[in-house]
């Protein structure tokens, strides 16, 4: 009975054992399962990675080498018709990583500067001014003081033989009492002719001495008379020499008048804008002011700094007056002179305009325009978008899959612009492509980078 119960318990174990094996068996075949499982997972993604490197490039991935290769190609692609590359989307998503203020994505048209001779209007702008050379000085001939003056303001206009002052000297009263004095007591009709003609040479007219003659008084006061017709200047611009040369003249005669003691007086009584009026002192042949007829006058026409170098002496204007917007003049650049003033640099040309008729007025506004030819790169004007004293184009660099142009600021240098185009110096090459319109690229509260 003992060994009954050593054989079942023998077998009870041999049994125990056999199930042990069998669910280790079972463990290790799961093992190996999961194993081979994720060994072909794994293998899987490496075939995958594999793939989209040979293909297009996962826009995750931040690769710098790539992202510059991207940008090369990019930069080849220049005609929207052409063909995308491969590499299209890796392309466009490092154009979108860049900064909006540098580069721009848009569908706006490209264009190609023109390198071929253009024609520009050139404008500036002006005043009408006297004919300086036209200037003719009226002096008086004798001192003494102004008792009556019938010329009172700058630019008054006169005519010839019109009163412009009563003079009351102290010289051709002495000479008119010496030809009354020849008539009446002496015979000598030869001394009194030469009398006669002292009074002439004097600036008396003929029908004064005649009255004076016929009256047999010495006047007062003599009236003189307008020798010129034209526009009265007490202190023109231009000669302003010749005036400081009239003063300096009659100062001279002052300081011989206080060691003579002649009856010239001292001019000091000039007023500081030149001018006489009643009362004062004039000295022999001290100049009272000029007279212009104005029948030719003077355009004074300024041009910009960057405009200097096409305007010369000798070059054909189209002159535009304020007073008569739809009739011009055709002249051409008869003086040119570079200015400074007030801080700004710019070039004055000077044109010379008939004014027989008079309808020309001093200081009135001239517009003057000339046609320049230049051959260097032009653009259409609202192509240059400009940044206080900066001016930048948006070139294009490249084409995205969908046609799209991506546009990248650059600076360039400008020469002649006017409303219609715009002359480029430096920065922009012929084959290049830029956008139409720059001004629609900017966002007005973006700083553009360049």
């Amino acid at each position: 009975m003992c060994n009954h119960n050593q054989h079942t318990s023998f077998s009870g174990h041999k049994s125990r054992v056999y199930f042990i094996c069998i669910g280790f068996a079972f463990v290790l075949l799961a093992c190996n399962n999961r194993s081979a499982d994720h060994g072909a997972h794994s293998g899987g993604a490496d075939h995958a990675t594999m793939k989209d490197s040979s293909g297009m490039k996962m826009s995750g991935v931040k690769d710098s080498s790539n992202a510059h290769a991207a940008h090369g190609s990019m930069a080849g692609m220049d005609m929207p018709g052409e063909q995308a590359s491969t590499d299209t989307i890796a392309d466009e998503t490092y154009w979108n990583t860049l900064p909006t203020n540098r580069t721009v994505i848009s569908t706006q048209q490209a264009i190609e500067p023109l390198d071929q001779p253009a024609s520009f209007t050139v404008h500036g702008n002006g005043y009408i001014d006297f004919d300086y050379r036209r200037n003719r000085k009226v002096p008086v001939r004798v001192g003494g003081r102004i008792e009556r003056l019938y010329v009172k303001y700058n630019y008054q206009y006169v005519r010839k033989g019109e009163k412009i002052l009563e003079l009351y000297s102290p010289d051709i009263s002495t000479y008119i009492e010496e030809l009354l004095y020849l008539q009446k007591s002496s015979g000598d009709s030869i001394l009194a002719g030469r009398a006669r003609q002292k009074l002439l040479l004097l600036g008396l007219t003929s029908s004064q001495v005649k009255q004076i003659e016929k009256s047999g008084e010495a006047p007062y006061t003599i009236a003189i008379y307008s020798p010129f017709e034209g526009f009265v200047l007490f202190d023109p611009s231009a000669p302003s020499a010749m005036a400081g040369g009239a003063g300096n003249d009659a100062g001279m005669g002052g300081g011989m008048a206080g060691s003579t003691g002649s009856s010239a007086v001292s001019p000091a009584t000039r007023l500081s804008d030149n001018s006489i009026r009643e009362g004062m002192y004039v000295s022999k042949d001290q100049t009272l002011f000029w007279i212009n007829d104005f029948r030719e006058a003077w355009g004074i026409v300024a041009f910009t700094k960057e405009n200097e170098k096409y305007i010369r002496k000798g070059q054909p204007l189209s002159i535009t007056s304020e007073l008569m917007p739809e009739k011009s003049f055709t002249t051409n650049v008869q003086f040119l002179e570079l200015v400074y003033q007030g801080g700004q640099k710019f070039s004055q040309a000077r044109v010379y305009l008939p004014n027989t008729s008079g309808i020309l007025k001093q200081n009135s506004l001239i517009t003057a325009t000339a046609s320049v030819t230049a051959s260097s790169l032009t653009v259409p004007a609202g192509s240059v978008f400009y940044l206080g004293k900066v001016a930048i184009v948006w070139v294009r660099a490249g084409v995205t899959k969908d046609g799209s142009n991506i546009f990248q600021s650059r600076v360039v240098r400008i020469g002649h612009r006017d409303n219609e185009r715009v002359e480029i110096l430096q920065g922009l090459q012929k084959g290049e492509w830029i956008a139409r319109d720059a001004a629609y690229l900017a966002d007005g509260e973006t700083i553009i980078k360049y």
